[in-house]
């Protein structure tokens, strides 16, 4: 498609380098011509508004022309009939719906907000839970007097800065902190309707309020990324349906992802004003790949990308109306142009979506737009969806908005690992709308300490590692606003390995084997040793003070040359430790009898023999052996089977060399 070319147009935008923090503002300069406008009582074209500006506002309504309005003049513009955004049509099919009641907060973050513009001044937010001008933090949300929202920029609650006009005798923006830009922003969303003032916003027609958060300031409406995080999590935590952004970077940054990620809001991202395919050459915000994330670019009233519109097959959503477009500035009104002007187009569109329920979600208003687009030839290659909203379109299929009413659903388990104790979090959400974050705090909390999932510590890989038992509590959201917040008791690991030991002395009486069975049902074993001699626990807190043992399935052996006590230590991974006294000594049989004399078997048949030593306390060891192992054998154990009818004796032997034999007789079947 041809695009027209630069030098028709003015230059449209604001540009502030600040290293990795650059903030670019899409559409409005200083070049930008202003009307102070006075209150008129003309009727509008549309029909539906008597706002005297409204014939500018051809993205609302293009019957093939519009009026372009400067500080010098009034030009008729012609332009091409129906590139608009079936606005008129949309608040018609909205008045007989029913609907006002639900309150669509749209979060611009930008420059400040005029809130008192007569346009403006009943549609912003307001926080209702904090009391103006005490200097008090009444909703212990972290801001101070934040009614209209915060100034980031500043780091205050001052949203706009104005300055005195002797000639126009209202306040003006103050050209040292210019809040002209989010001012107009707010104006093509909310500015009121039939009010025989400027213009009407495209939402104006519901119950929309502007959440200011302002990010940019000073005179050339600088920013940075830091800020706008802030802001989103700001946003997020008040309760913002929808986020303008009307900006953009260079730098990918992953606070600014995380931060929109993690927010239940739908974002609207401006694709910037550099005629560049950001395919090439990605900006940011609107390059990122989200769910709940809108990029648009912006088209003329021919329906045509400017010489300054960026571009992208992949990158760049949908375009909007964003050149001429007549809005609000502080105490008055301009004309200013670029995607910062089309961003909010969408915004609006969005708007109306949101009227029409509680418990939407970001993906699916962002399906129903994308899916409802007013479809134009020459954006089919230069944009994902080819076309700008049809608000009309969109409206109609509010009845395929999905809401989700469910909160997800967490449990939980706590895996010991070596020095740390993992809790698996399992988190479910059967809404519909997706889970959107879960996070954690130590000790027991209340959901509303988690300020929507803008503060605590994310849970990775439905996993956290912690050093210590006690209470913790889970947090988890889902993209419609449904949230849980649960306790859990970790319990710490108290209890001691388990430890038992045993020894056998060799048939030549030169060493002695200590077999050692341990276990540990917490945090596993760490080390386990031994030592000879009478020990205590701190003889072994020096690392392989002792001798370590390999433990293998639980067991472990050592030999000794000599009789004595030996000490045999545990310790788990918690710290917790065992230690087992040994009494090693050497005795020697002076008798041994069996348990049977003689026996009768079958074929098949089996029987254990027993051995008593004398005297009891006798270490020798016992070995067994059958005089015909066709009829009978026997294992170390002493454990006999019958094999074959005939007769066999079974020896048992002790290591000091005395025996008796046990006659086994194998009856045939």
């Amino acid at each position: 498609m041809m695009k027209k070319k630069r030098n028709s147009y003015q230059l449209h935008r604001s540009i502030l380098i600040l290293a990795a923090a650059a903030v670019i503002l899409f559409g409005f300069s200083s070049e930008a011509k202003t009307v102070y406008a006075q209150s008129s009582s003309k009727q509008s074209v549309l029909g539906l508004s008597n706002d005297p500006y409204s014939d500018t506002q051809w993205y609302i309504d293009n019957p093939g022309k519009y009026t372009k309005l400067t500080q010098l003049a009034a030009q008729d513009i012609t332009s091409t009939q129906d590139i608009d955004m079936d606005i008129v049509e949309a608040w018609e099919a909205m008045a007989n719906a029913g609907l006002g009641a639900r309150e669509v907060i749209v979060a611009v973050i930008d420059t400040g907000v005029d809130y008192q513009h007569p346009e403006l001044a009943d549609h912003m937010w307001i926080n209702e839970a904090e009391i103006p001008d005490d200097n008090i933090d009444n909703d212990n949300n972290g801001y101070v007097d934040d009614i209209y929202g915060w100034d980031f920029y500043n780091n205050d609650n001052t949203i706009c800065h104005y300055i005195y006009s002797d000639l126009y005798h209202k306040n003006l923006a103050d050209p040292n902190d210019n809040d002209n830009h989010g001012t107009h922003v707010a104006g093509v969303i909310a500015a009121t309707m039939n009010n025989n003032l400027g213009i009407a916003g495209i939402a104006s027609n519901i119950n929309v309020k502007i959440m200011s958060l302002k990010i940019n300031g000073g005179k050339n409406g600088s920013g940075d990324i830091a800020n706008a995080v802030k802001a989103i999590k700001y946003a997020t935590m008040m309760g913002a349906d929808i986020c303008n952004l009307s900006w953009g970077t260079n730098k990918i940054n992953p606070e600014l992802e995380a931060a929109m990620k993690e927010s239940n809001m739908l974002f609207v991202a401006a694709a910037g004003n550099d005629g560049s395919n950001i395919d090439d050459t990605p900006l940011y915000p609107a390059s990122l790949e989200l769910d709940n994330l809108i990029s648009v670019t912006f088209i003329d009233a021919d329906g045509d990308l400017t010489g300054y519109s960026n571009f992208g097959k992949n990158s760049v959503d949908i375009a909007a109306p964003g050149n001429d477009i007549f809005s609000t500035i502080v105490g008055s009104y301009s004309n200013a142009s670029g995607s910062s002007m089309a961003a909010p187009q969408v915004s609006a569109v969005a708007a109306l979506l949101y009227e029409f329920g509680d418990n939407l979600y970001a993906s699916n208003v962002k399906d129903i737009i994308l899916g409802s687009l007013k479809e134009i030839g020459g954006l089919k290659d230069v944009t994902q969806y080819g076309g700008i909203p049809s608000a009309y379109k969109a409206v109609l299929e509010a009845g395929s908005l999905l809401q989700d009413t469910q909160a997800p659903e967490l449990s939980f388990r706590t895996e010991y690992n070596q020095g740390d104790m993992t809790v698996f979090v399992d988190s479910v959400d059967k809404g519909g709308s997706k889970l959107r974050v879960v996070k954690w705090m130590i000790g027991e909390k209340e959901l509303k300490d988690f300020e929507k999932g803008t503060v605590g510590t994310t849970v990775v890989s439905n996993q956290v590692d912690l050093t210590k038992g006690e209470y913790y509590t889970f947090y988890a959201a889902d993209y419609a606003g449904n949230e849980v917040a649960q306790t859990y008791e970790v319990i710490e690991d108290t209890t001691a390995p388990k430890l038992s030991a045993m020894f056998t002395v060799a048939a030549d009486y030169k060493t002695r084997t200590v077999t050692v069975l341990t276990s540990d049902s917490g945090s596993g074993l760490k080390r386990v040793e031994f030592m000879e001699g009478n020990r205590t626990t701190e003889d072994f807190l020096p690392a392989d003070a002792g001798t370590v043992l390999k433990i293998s399935d639980g067991k472990g052996k050592f030999t000794i040359k000599k009789d004595g006590t030996y000490t045999i230590f545990a310790v788990d991974y918690r710290g917790n430790m065992s230690v087992k006294k040994l009494v090693v000594k050497t005795t020697k049989s002076t008798g041994i009898k069996l348990n049977y004399k003689s026996r009768t078997m079958g074929p098949g048949d089996t029987i254990t023999l027993r051995p008593v030593l004398t005297p009891s306390g006798s270490t020798d060891t016992i070995t067994y052996v059958s005089s015909n192992k066709k009829v009978a054998k026997v294992s170390v154990t002493g454990k006999v089977i019958a094999l074959k009818s005939g007769k066999a004796y079974i020896t048992a032997r002790t290591a000091s060399g005395l025996t008796v034999k046990c006659l086994i007789t194998v009856n045939k079947i």
